[in-house]
């Protein structure tokens, strides 16, 4: 019986739709037992442009890392070349927070271990892309990739969370996905400037 309904109202329907030949336009009659063609056309949704971090820049390049957002641009002048969320340093203890300020690239290495020892103990972490931009009294800081860290954690990582915690910040680095990593060794030269924001 449901069939049956269900053909008599597609035949009702087909045989009561008209092309216009005058408009070109298809139409369809209803009545009380003939289905009515309805079409309902979305708006596609606004597209919101992202925030220019690169926009006040007035040097032909510059790494930009913001401690609170977890993330880094890269800007050609004004223009956002690349971005990337990031992993920067335990902001607990003096030694492994990441410090602001501005600095330069001073160096740029493949494949070396990076060693050190603070209060939280000591490391040894092999990485495939060092850009190191800070010396002071607790050690070296720079760019580097993290590959012991899920892609989750970058840029989600609660740098404020004790060394006892299951996922800490970084030394001090800031700890970049490799993709990340190698694009801007590849792009940056000895000299580029960092500047590092709370």
């Amino acid at each position: 019986m449901v069939a049956a309904v269900i053909g008599a109202v597609a035949y009702g329907y087909n045989h009561e739709t008209k092309k216009s030949a005058a408009t070109g336009q298809t139409t369809a009659s209803t009545t009380s037992n003939k289905v009515a063609a309805t079409t309902t056309k979305k708006s596609a949704p606004a597209v919101v442009p992202a925030k220019n971090y690169c926009t006040n820049n007035t040097l032909s390049q510059l790494v930009l890392v913001s401690i609170s957002k977890q993330h880094l641009w890269a800007c050609d002048g004004t223009t956002t070349a690349y971005d990337s969320p990031v992993v920067t340093g335990m902001e607990s203890y003096a030694a492994d927070l990441t410090p602001p300020g501005t600095y330069h690239i001073y160096a740029k290495e493949t494949n070396i271990d990076l060693k050190g020892c603070d209060a939280t103990g000591c490391w040894d972490d092999p990485v495939s892309y060092w850009m190191p931009w800070l010396d002071n009294q607790y050690g070296q800081y720079g760019f580097h990739d993290a590959t012991w860290r899920t892609p989750s954690e970058f840029g989600n990582v609660n740098i404020y969370a004790p060394y006892t915690a299951s996922v800490v910040g970084s030394h001090g680095c800031v700890e970049l996905p490799l993709a990340t990593a190698k694009w801007i060794y590849n792009w940056s030269v000895v000299g580029t400037t960092v500047t590092i924001e709370s």
